[in-house]
């Protein structure tokens, strides 16, 4: 497949149109079938939402019934003082069972209610059968509600009930006294459950402390991994729907707390019941977007060969082209654009003849330019040896000056050219500085002296050659020499701080005037944006060019100065290593 599609710029022209034409297409397709999709998720989340809302005021108004019958009996005397006394109370069991049935018979969501004394006197129950209730009072918290699904025997055969159960505390001392327990008829919840119809054959489920204690008929506990269903809920902080995964299976949840009780009400729809519904819409999609790639593909193929034939011709008129040569022109008969690229071809063998001569012009340039340099490495030599033999005079003729002069001199000038070299150590910077200051001390006697002040751990580090010598003959060509009989004292520092080297020259010489000041700060931004140095003031002006360029505007000339207090230039220089 690859050498087809590389073989012929046919079969890639029919490659790409084709990309170019499906891959749209394709992306229409899956977008209104995802749009489709979402629309149905939304529809679904809505109305789940709806739903779920509507059967929560429905269990909050059965668990504010229960709660209100509660707090009547938990407070009502007759109660409080079968639960404080011991013995036959026969005429108080009567009276207590009667309002317990007239609370519990008008409502059919209420299937029995038992008040269980801890004091040994017999439960009382709206039902006639009762059974001693096992209660785990680790769930018993002040004043809180507990629930627990269960089956109990009834007149009409076992049923399921889910039951509430509260401590009854003392009214006076609140001591606990006993616990009340209403069942609720399952099947009554159930039927709440299932008036809602949410989408796809949706579950409703009510969860209370992480068990299932109701759910409607399409409620597949199987299916569902409670404990992290539950998780999951707890976790969730909000009223609005989130996907559950669990294994394979994902499905949209809603969830409403119902705090009083501690419950949970959960809406379920699997992704998998409403991805079904939309099957028919993805295999219409498929169809339609199958026959449009058949009929484009056919219309593209058709096409390309009737406009594959000039390029046929240009493709062997290139490859029958020697390099080096002129090309062969090719007849165009159109004016398209294949037509303009075939004139652009016959055009070319001018502009390639043009770079031909062009290269060879530069090629002489470069060797020329190599000839200088060679011829500038020969210079350097013939100097240093020039200023050798002047020394070996001096020194046989007892000239000490002079040789002092010129060997400081042969030092100084070796440093500088350096090979080319732009980078030297700040040691090697220093002590290319008191060269120079040899030099000027015989031609200057007892005219000033340079005070150093390098710390030891950057003395290694990489600086750039022929810095400090300017500064330091600006010293003393305008702050010393400028005064009749004046004695200049320089002083050079360096410290490290903050991943930089900072350089001090200081020294006691006449100072600058204000303007004068202002006057070589304008010429440092002219110097910046014309990337020339030409005039006055030349050797700082060139300093502080070197100084941007190599490490940018921060590293740049700092000047203080005042008319007789001297000048002091500073500059910082990154460690680089």
């Amino acid at each position: 497949m690859k050498k087809w599609f590389r073989r012929s710029l046919k079969n890639q022209l029919i490659v790409f149109i084709l990309m170019v034409v499906l891959i749209p297409t394709t992306l229409l397709g899956l977008f209104s079938y995802f749009t489709t999709v979402q629309v149905s998720k939304e529809r679904a989340a809505i109305s789940g939402e709806s739903s779920i809302d509507q059967l929560q005021d429905a269990l909050e108004f059965i668990i504010n019934d229960v709660e209100n019958m509660s707090v009547f009996l938990i407070g009502n005397q007759s109660v409080q003082d079968y639960l404080n006394q011991e013995g036959r109370l026969v005429a108080q069991q009567r009276d207590i069972y009667g309002f317990l049935s007239n609370l519990a018979f008008p409502k059919n969501y209420i299937e029995k209610i038992t008040i269980i004394p801890l004091n040994g006197n017999s439960n009382i129950s709206t039902t006639l059968i009762t059974e001693d209730q096992e209660i785990d009072y680790a769930d018993a918290s002040e004043g809180k509600w507990w629930s627990v699904k269960e089956k109990n025997q009834t007149l009409d055969g076992e049923k399921e009930m889910i039951t509430l159960t509260r401590p009854i505390r003392s009214t006076t001392n609140y001591e606990l006294l006993g616990y009340l327990s209403i069942s609720l008829d399952q099947e009554a919840v159930t039927q709440y459950l299932e008036s809602i119809d949410l989408e796809w054959n949706g579950s409703v489920l009510i969860l209370s402390n992480g068990e299932v204690i109701a759910e409607n008929k399409y409620t597949s506990i199987a299916d569902l991994d409670i404990s992290k269903l539950n998780h999951n809920i707890n976790n969730w902080n909000s009223d609005e729907s989130f996907v559950y995964e669990s294994g394979k299976e994902k499905a949209t949840v809603f969830s409403r707390a119902i705090p009083s009780v501690d419950w949970n009400l959960v809406g379920v729809i699997p992704f998998q019941e409403y991805s079904s519904q939309n099957r028919y819409f993805l295999w219409l999609t498929i169809f339609f977007v199958t026959l449009a790639a058949i009929l484009v593909a056919s219309l593209v193929i058709f096409f390309i060969s009737k406009v594959f034939r000039p390029l046929t011709i240009l493709t062997e008129s290139i490859q029958k082209s020697n390099p080096g040569e002129n090309l062969n022109t090719v007849d165009s008969y159109t004016d398209n654009e294949i037509g303009e690229l075939i004139r652009s071809y016959n055009g070319l063998n001018n502009r390639i003849t043009a770079l031909m001569d062009e290269v060879k012009q530069n090629e002489s340039i470069k060797r020329q330019l190599d000839l200088q340099a060679l011829q500038s490495q020969i210079n350097p030599h013939f100097l240093y040896n020039t200023l050798a033999s002047v020394h070996w005079i001096a020194l046989s003729r007892q000239e000490n000056d002079i040789s002092k002069v010129v060997s400081h001199l042969s030092d100084f000038l070796r440093f500088s050219l350096n090979k080319g070299n732009e980078y030297c150590t700040v040691e090697q910077e220093v002590g290319n500085l008191i060269h120079y200051l040899e030099i000027l001390k015989i031609r200057y006697p007892n005219s000033f002296h340079l005070e150093l002040s390098i710390a030891e751990d950057i003395k290694q580090h990489s600086t750039l050659k022929l810095v400090l010598q300017p500064l330091i003959e600006n010293s003393i060509n305008h702050g010393f020499f400028s005064v009749e009989d004046y004695y200049g004292v320089i002083q050079v520092s360096a410290t490290e701080q903050d991943g930089y080297m900072h350089f001090e020259v200081k020294d006691n010489g006449t100072g600058m005037t204000e303007e004068k000041l202002n006057e070589i700060k304008e010429q440092f931004i002219n110097d910046l944006n014309t990337e020339m140095v030409v005039g006055k003031n030349y050797g700082l002006r060139n300093v502080n060019m070197r100084l941007i360029l190599h490490f940018g505007t921060e590293s740049g000339l700092n000047i203080d100065s005042e008319i007789n207090q001297g000048t002091i230039v500073r500059f910082a220089i990154p460690i680089k290593g």
